[in-house]
């Protein structure tokens, strides 16, 4: 049996697990509340031979489910499995889908496109240049920072400058301030992720190609969700229209160490 103080770590230390896990699944799903997790609270203990030669009991991870992002890993692959088969997911564009598949990366993505309901009631669509990217840019506001209750903004505050798509594509160090594609590669932390990466979840997020995309880069100062970019790493946030597909794809960052 264990004590309620050994629970009470052992329940501390799987709520870090959720939310962390919780913080990637809304990357994919924006508005999802919980997390799927196999293991009970009891199951967060290991028995551990130590000196001076007995059994303790230690809060880790459940046996069998490895490292701490090992776990966080498959709590998120099951989540989002959850809410893809119950039809409560915001959307279930292909993007997203593929996204899942780098739980370690630091931007957001959101798709908007006409078929989103804010979207239609905006105005985003028929395409009207910077207009619609400043509507698309609050949809995604909206979503991704639950409408405020995540991260407070005022889109009023923000203002852009149009980008070439081969600045959108350019390499890591071309640029002094943070870009895409070393937003994508070269998070505070790291990750294992290449160019071969950042090209295939380009790929399906532009599938018609760098021509037809309409880019414009924001200003990071109207929203919270920007402050932990601020203190050193760079914070990033990209509207970009695609002529191909008549949708928009706001890509945002912001991390710290």
């Amino acid at each position: 049996m264990y004590s309620e103080q050994d629970l009470k770590y052992a329940a501390e230390f799987r709520e870090e697990i959720h939310s962390a896990a919780l913080a990637k699944v809304r990357a994919v799903y924006p508005r999802a509340d919980q997390v799927v997790d196999k293991y009970p609270v009891d199951a967060y203990f290991q028995e551990v031979w130590d000196y001076p030669g007995q059994w303790y009991t230690v809060v880790a991870t459940p046996p069998g489910a490895g490292s701490r992002n090992n776990l966080i890993d498959n709590i998120v692959r099951e989540t989002i499995e959850y809410y893809r088969n119950s039809g409560d997911a915001y959307t279930d564009d292909g993007v997203y889908r593929l996204i899942a598949d780098y739980p370690d990366v630091v931007c957001d993505y959101c798709i908007v496109n006409a078929q989103n309901e804010y979207a239609k009631t905006a105005g985003v669509f028929p395409f009207r240049g910077v207009h619609s990217h400043r509507l698309a840019l609050e949809c995604a506001a909206r979503e991704l920072f639950e409408d405020g209750q995540e991260w407070s903004y005022d889109i009023r505050g923000a203002s852009c400058r149009k980008l070439s798509s081969k600045a959108l594509f350019a390499p890591i160090n071309s640029d002094e301030w943070l870009n895409y594609r070393r937003a994508f590669l070269c998070p505070p932390h790291g990750n294992s992720y290449t160019d071969s990466d950042f090209e295939r979840v380009n790929a399906v997020l532009f599938p018609g190609g760098a021509e037809g995309l309409d880019v414009c880069r924001w200003t990071t100062d109207w929203s919270e969700y920007f402050d932990e970019g601020h203190e050193w790493w760079g914070a990033l946030c990209l509207t970009v229209y695609d002529r191909t597909l008549d949708r928009f794809a706001v890509i945002m960052a912001s991390a710290t160490d």
